[in-house]
């Protein structure tokens, strides 16, 4: 039965789909920037990842890499030249492709370095060693025309590294051009896609933006709405205790803004050269943050026109934020639900800085539909290198248990984007907690965005939880309270706190996913260092499972299957009722339980 999570709305519902669902095939992935490691080719032969994240490209590489300096740099540019370097890298992603692999190259978008009162950087490489065979004729005389600016015109600046770094503005065409440029000279020596990095607005009041943003108001009726700057940070929250209407009015538009311009160049030019040309925004969604990136942007433009998404987790999910001595995982099992839906079903990648953890990062992102791990696959590292490869290969090897399935969840928690528009963040604090303790109850839950909630969605599940004081529409809550909850029993899966299960509907097959969090930590220096080595999980053993089948459906075989046995075991079950029981004897970090059942 379910458990009381938190002040909730029970409703009744059944089995899941996404808001956008399409097949989308790639599902294998790896990300690194160390472009000359002598195991790269050997590990990319070994795990055959159908995305290969590798490269540099865009405003901050160009200049940076023409620097003599630019060699073991914050990009790990394998020497200096801008030149030498992409032809390098096109060399490279020759290799890649002759593996039957896709390269894409991360995109600096917005920022590089550059400081405007100092005319160094970036603006000294503008101005004066701009390459117009390379890159085309600048596009502008003035570089002014082309960054963010405040609202007397000033240039914005910020700092990372321990150098100063302007921002590029999307809203100015000749900023879109220079990154159109740019992305041709990307795409010319032979990448696939490209995945944009610091996709920021700094709050920019240059008269591009201040022009779009009063056509955006008018065609809103908002005339009446004065401005002199636009309050709007890309990331970023307003604070609920300061924020006017016009913050507020700014973050829809700055999201909207942003997405629009990007699309033009990315989607609009860049398939123009490419048609197949793969394309990704590498966002901060860390822990279901209301300050990331797409926070404002509405559903049906999240990710619209994108092939796949990578969202940071940053230091959310380690260091502090796991101990399991403390009740923390460090598991980003619910930014990965709110990832799946609000993407409607793309693949995905959360970034999350895990150095040791690499089986159950690659698990958990297998397990609720996402592309593995980013950051820090550690393939240089003869346990990682196994590790990577192992996991990766389970997947090759069962896809048949992966491609064509749909979330089967009972129960959908209701994600409270509205009220945060409005600055009421109390309900997101509330979802982030109940999902929480859903993941450690191993409850069947999706996360449902209140955007997407209509009947015809909810009727798929057999419960819905809303986080007290969540937003909806008039014809949204029209929607919830229509209809009952189930009565029927929930699924229950008798497992340590430290596991996590989702489940998965074929048209023959229910596929119950388990991912183990459990592991000796260490309590020595050498037992707590960053090595892959010491992930050292602790196994799971005897995990009872009664299990809800959908209406018409009989059960007929069981198996288990694991990245670490080679072979797949039958399990024992009962069945009957529409339900199924059985037991399964060990899982030491992932398992995916196949039921075969025949269809009504």
């Amino acid at each position: 039965m379910l458990k009381s999570y938190a002040l909730f709305l029970l409703l009744v519902l059944a089995l899941p789909g996404f808001a956008r669902g399409e097949d989308y095939p790639h599902r294998t992935f790896f990300v690194t920037r160390s472009m000359t490691d002598e195991n790269l080719i050997p590990y990319l032969e070994a795990a055959h990842p159908e995305i290969v994240q590798i490269g540099q490209y865009g405003a901050m590489f160009h200049e940076f890499a023409s620097r003599e300096s630019a060699k073991g740099s914050t990009m790990q540019l394998p020497f200096s030249g801008e030149r030498k370097v992409l032809e390098f890298q096109g060399d490279l992603n020759g290799e890649i492709h002759d593996l039957g692999l896709k390269a894409v190259g991360h995109f600096r978008l917005v920022k590089a370095f550059g400081d405007w009162e100092q005319q160094s950087g970036f603006i000294d490489y503008y101005n004066n060693r701009w390459p117009e065979d390379l890159l085309g004729p600048k596009p502008h005389e003035d570089l002014l025309e082309l960054v963010q600016r405040d609202a007397t015109g000033k240039p914005l600046q910020t700092s990372r590294y321990e150098k100063a770094q302007l921002a590029f503005c999307l809203s100015s065409p000749h900023a879109r051009q220079m990154f159109k440029q740019m992305l041709k000279a990307a795409i010319d020596h032979g990448v696939d896609g490209v995945i944009t990095t610091y996709n920021y607005n700094l709050g920019c009041s240059c008269p591009y933006c201040r022009a779009d943003f009063r056509k955006w108001l008018d065609e809103r009726n908002l005339e009446s709405v004065e401005f002199d700057s636009i309050p709007v940070k890309i990331s970023g929250y307003p604070d609920p205790e300061e924020a006017t209407e016009l913050h507020w009015l700014g973050a829809r538009w700055g999201a909207e803004s942003f997405k629009r311009n990007w699309d033009n160049i990315f989607i609009d030019y860049g398939r123009s050269l490419k048609p197949d040309l793969l394309l990704a925004q590498w966002n901060h969604m860390s822990n279901v943050s209301v300050g990331n990136e797409r926070m404002f942007l509405p559903i049906d433009l999240w990710g619209n026109g994108e092939n796949y998404f990578w969202e940071s987790g940053g230091a959310a999910f380690v260091g502090k934020n796991h101990n399991l001595a403390e009740h923390k995982a460090g598991d980003a099992w619910l930014s990965h639900l709110v990832i799946r839906e609000l993407g409607g079903g793309k693949p995905f990648v959360m970034g999350k800085y895990e150095r040791i953890r690499l089986a159950v990062s690659m698990a958990e992102g297998y397990a609720t539909g996402a592309m593995g791990m980013g950051r820090y696959m550690r393939f240089e590292d003869p346990a990682g290198f196994e590790i990577l490869v192992r996991t990766t290969n389970f997947l090759h090897d069962h896809r048949d248990l992966f491609e064509g399935a749909v979330p089967f969840a009972e129960v959908a928690l209701i994600l409270p984007r509205q009220s945060a528009w409005e600055g009421n963040i109390e309900p997101f604090d509330r979802f982030r907690e109940t999902g929480r303790q859903l993941c450690e109850d191993q409850v069947l839950f999706e996360v449902v965005a209140d955007e997407n909630v209509t009947a015809e969605r909810l009727r798929r599940f057999s419960k819905v939880v809303l986080p007290q004081g969540a937003k909806l529409s008039e014809a949204q809550s029209k929607a919830l309270v229509e209809f009952q909850p189930s009565q029927a029993k929930a699924t229950t899966i008798d497992a340590p706190w430290t596991v996590r299960a989702t489940a998965w509907s074929q048209r023959k097959r229910i596929l119950l996913h388990l991912v183990n969090y459990d592991r000796d930590e260490g309590e020595t220096k050498e037992e707590r260092s960053s090595s892959p080595s010491n992930e050292r999980p602790i196994p799971v053993e005897s995990i009872a499972v009664d299990l809800q089948i959908p209406d018409g459906r009989s059960v007929s075989a069981l198996k288990l299957h694991t990245p670490e046995s080679g072979q797949s075991l039958e399990l024992n079950f009962h069945s009957n009722s529409g339900r199924v029981a059985f037991t399964i004897p060990r899982i030491v970090v992932y398992g995916v339980v196949e039921i075969t059942t025949d269809s009504p």
